[in-house]
């Protein structure tokens, strides 16, 4: 069981991208952490594809989408969405040391022991993703700095230093990659290019979380993205590519979300005593 006093901060690219850690959301937060989600943008980019029509247009869909994050995170049973208000697809363009700043306050004034963000890789190299991991990964440093200040205190809280006690990158195993070749050859068109997924070494993951009593619930938070995906006119379930694979390979893929433990307070010794950790609030 989860400590009272834990807490979780996720801070990722777009509505929906909270979906890869969605399990773990709501499996903390059923725990008794408290679980928050920083998103950097509304999901309203000029490449953003709308699947359904009839529920946004390009001048209202990043309205739509928050309301979307927000719909997800109610069903996840998390606190409602933050967004830091860049533009969708220009996130590499915001100076790292800004966004930085912005994601520290957050974390000073929320004080999250747990900090989770997309991997350096950016999952498959998209340019927001990769741009958020910096910036957050920077912050994590900039919060615990006692020279760095950042005005005023807020109504919720004090904004003096803080360190979470852990940073973790979300991860795809490599070895899908050779194994599973619908995620192999499963591309995504940004800017103009076709990117695939690149995956981390295996053996570089450090964390693997058993969600699998927790997979209805994250499908169900998947499901208020409706401008983000097809659906299934008989199941109401969004066609994603969970479902595009094999049973067996589903769960291998999906009953557990893993992760690269990037940043530590603690000691080594105390972070897994044995292989992986099956807690991202191991040791703390």
């Amino acid at each position: 069981m989860t400590n009272r006093n834990a807490s979780i901060l996720g801070v990722f690219a777009h509505p929906d991208d909270e979906g890869s850690i969605g399990g773990c959301l709501a499996k903390y937060a059923a725990e008794g952490a408290r679980v928050y989600v920083a998103c950097a943008t509304r999901g309203d980019g000029v490449d953003a594809q709308i699947k359904d029509p009839a529920i946004a247009t390009r001048e209202t869909l990043g309205r739509v989408r928050s309301q979307e994050l927000a719909c997800a995170c109610e069903k996840l049973g998390i606190q409602p969405p933050l967004f830091l208000g860049y533009q969708d697809g220009e996130v590499d363009k915001v100076p790292v040391e800004d966004a930085a700043r912005n994601v520290a306050r957050i974390i000073r004034e929320l004080k999250p022991l747990v900090v989770v963000t997309h991997g350096p890789e950016g999952g498959y190299g998209h340019p927001d993703h990769l741009a958020v991991s910096a910036f957050t990964t920077r912050a994590c440093v900039l919060a615990s700095d006692p020279r760095a200040e950042f005005g005023l205190s807020s109504p919720e809280g004090d904004l003096r230093p803080f360190a979470p006690a852990k940073l973790y990158y979300t991860a795809i195993p490599r070895s899908f990659m050779e194994k599973i070749p619908a995620f192999r050859e499963r591309r995504a068109d940004i800017r103009g290019e076709k990117l695939g997924f690149v995956g981390v070494e295996d053996e570089k993951i450090t964390t693997e979380v058993d969600i699998r009593a927790w997979m209805r619930v994250k499908l169900d938070a998947l499901s208020c993205h409706r401008t983000q995906f097809e659906f299934d006119p008989e199941t109401k379930q969004p066609k994603t590519f969970a479902f595009s694979v094999p049973e067996e390979q589903r769960l291998e893929m999906f009953g557990h979300e893993r992760f690269v433990l990037a940043q530590a307070s603690m000691a080594p010794s105390t972070i897994a005593l044995n292989g992986k950790e099956a807690d991202l609030f191991a040791g703390i």
